[in-house]
């Protein structure tokens, strides 16, 4: 069970204990007999409120036990009212039952109305604090998780804002191509310069276009040729990415970054040597663009580029029936990348 502020030992102990002592100072107020203060301690009657006020705040705190272990809703206006009249009825009822006990076998004598009316009374409103407590610590409580949850929800965003955000940048292709440049400004300082271009328009098209929900193919496809560019350097140029019947690409669109990601994936998970280089075609077919290479694949597949095609896969159910098809057959591979076509609404004027 939840660890509510009454179901705390020490609240459970000391409470009763001071709130006891209130009830019996004010006994004694009604009662017009506050010069029995002076005998505080050595009073009988101050022991007995500590003891009925312990058998109300245990009873009442006995009720809400047993309605959340059987009735697990949320706190609902009936079920409030329910837990109200409940540890009301318990509470008052088992007080009145101690005191009656106290004065038959102890005073010797019974209650008058005027000393029921006011234990009943005090009791009654007891218990009423006590519920109050209870349930403003519920929703306190309640109101403390939401915030949690939403803490927790925000924080889980962030996280996947910035795995995203990692691969959007890819660090690893980021940090190969340093490596590179360091090597080429040995060799020649304009080619040096000319990768520093490729390198800043491959990352400037992935911070352009992140926020973007589509692209035209074309233009990622010039955006996976400036990648090959770049890998290149890294795999002694035995890298090709060639383009075939590009007609089928009119009006066509893509998801901002897909294709340099097929790509890279298809590099990543190639063997690629000085004597066995890689060639990518590309070309379309039934509304996919189709990306075909050699089967040559590596033994331990490349972890990062099977999540980043994994999350492709995703974001292309969003925008299309047709799913992102990754297939091998004859010695060769296939990636298969739906189209996307945006239909334009028809004018009003043209009804």
């Amino acid at each position: 069970m939840k660890r509510y502020f009454i179901h705390h030992p020490v609240f459970r102990i000391l409470a009763p204990a001071f709130y006891g002592a209130l009830v019996y100072l004010l006994v004694l107020m009604i009662n017009d007999t506050v010069a029995q203060i002076n005998d505080l301690f050595n009073s009988q009657e101050l022991y007995l409120c500590i003891g009925l006020t312990y058998l109300a705040f245990e009873s009442c705190r006995l009720v809400i036990v047993l309605q959340h272990r059987f009735q697990r809703d949320k706190r609902t206006a009936r079920l409030i009212m329910t837990q109200a009249l409940a540890t009301l009825i318990l509470s008052t009822g088992l007080v009145m039952v101690g005191l009656h006990l106290y004065f038959q076998y102890v005073i010797g004598f019974g209650m008058t109305n005027e000393q029921f009316a006011v234990f009943f009374s005090i009791f009654a409103v007891t218990a009423a604090l006590y519920n109050l407590l209870y349930i403003s610590d519920y929703y306190l409580h309640q109101e403390n998780t939401l915030k949690l949850q939403a803490e927790m929800q925000n924080k889980a965003t962030l996280e996947v804002e910035m795995q995203e955000f990692q691969h959007d940048i890819n660090p690893e292709l980021l940090y190969e191509s340093l490596e590179s440049l360091i090597g080429i400004m040995y060799r020649d300082v304009e080619k040096a310069e000319a990768y520093i271009d490729s390198l800043a328009t491959a990352y400037r098209y992935v911070l352009t276009n992140r926020h973007h929900e589509l692209i035209a193919a074309e233009t990622e496809i010039d955006a996976a040729r400036n990648l090959v560019r770049l890998l290149n350097e890294r795999y002694f140029g035995q890298l090709t990415l060639e383009v075939t019947d590009d007609e089928g690409l009119t009006d066509a669109m893509l998801i901002p970054g897909s294709l340099p990601i097929l790509v890279e994936y298809i590099v990543r998970n190639t063997i690629v040597t000085r004597f066995e280089p890689l060639s990518i075609t590309c070309y379309t077919e039934d509304n996919y663009l189709v990306l075909q290479s050699k089967l040559n694949d590596r033994l331990i597949p490349y972890a990062d580029s099977e999540v980043a095609f994994m999350r492709l896969q995703r974001s292309y159910s969003l925008y299309s029936d047709l799913p992102l098809i990754k297939v091998k057959a004859y010695q060769e591979n296939y990636i298969k990348l739906p189209l996307l076509r945006v239909e334009e609404a028809t004018p009003l004027e043209a009804l």
